[in-house]
């Protein structure tokens, strides 16, 4: 199958939140959500124009000042390119590399993850955003690749499996940041691979129909996104 690209994401993995089953949810984890993992760059240290957090994020990072004004600067110029969208989403997978090269060579744990959507899901996200009548120019970066119709990019990538998404305000909420692995666990037979990911398509398609039947969680369209 064939996936539409809906972005690539630069990620460091958390510990596992104590609300999540230690018994299916693996240490660390890794989510394609920002109320559980730390994105690359964060654009809210970026573009807040907060000094304190500017510190902070290069104590964190192990950032000198130097290298933080050319991630700003670089970044500027990727966002007016329309290549870097908010909220930091790398439009190809060698935009993704070249950043790590420049600015994050000295992290160990930072993984890419580009999502995918079959084109009956990205069809389905597409309807679904437009119900929420925003104007055209609000169109977030997701919206706008997902119109674009690109394929995936597989060079040098591997398939990880599937998470259950929900998207608002140009960010993603994950099956996880409402614990509902306890859910889909009574419900089905649940487990992740290797990776902490759904491993088929098909098992991924019947949690988000059962969580949108039932209404689980936020109040938002959940959809399985393929993670590469």
């Amino acid at each position: 199958m064939k996936y539409i690209s809906g972005g690539y994401f630069l990620i460091s993995p958390i510990k596992r939140p104590d609300y999540l089953d230690k018994n299916l949810i693996p240490d660390p984890l890794l989510s394609v959500s920002e109320c559980l993992c730390d994105f690359h760059p964060d654009i809210n240290v970026l573009w807040g124009g907060s000094q304190n957090k500017k510190e902070k994020y290069m104590e964190q990072f192990k950032i000198t000042e130097s290298i933080y004004e050319e991630i700003e600067k670089w970044v500027g110029s990727m966002t007016e390119k329309e290549l870097f969208e908010y909220p930091q989403m790398f439009t190809t997978l060698d935009l993704a590399r070249e950043f790590c090269r420049k600015f994050l060579i000295h992290i160990d744990d930072v993984t890419i993850i580009g999502i995918g959507l079959s084109q009956d899901c990205a069809d389905e996200f597409i309807e679904y955003e437009e119900t929420l009548t925003k104007p055209k120019e609000e169109r977030n970066g997701i919206e706008k690749l997902l119109l674009s119709n690109v394929r995936v990019d597989h060079n040098g990538s591997e398939r990880i499996g599937y998470e259950i998404l929900g998207f608002e305000s140009g960010k993603f909420h994950s099956y996880l940041c409402n614990g509902l692995e306890k859910d889909f666990n009574k419900q089905f037979r649940f487990s992740l691979n290797k990776d902490g990911f759904i491993p088929l398509l098909g098992e991924a398609a019947r949690y988000c129909k059962y969580s949108n039947d039932e209404e689980l969680g936020e109040d938002v369209l959940w959809a399985a996104l393929g993670n590469i």
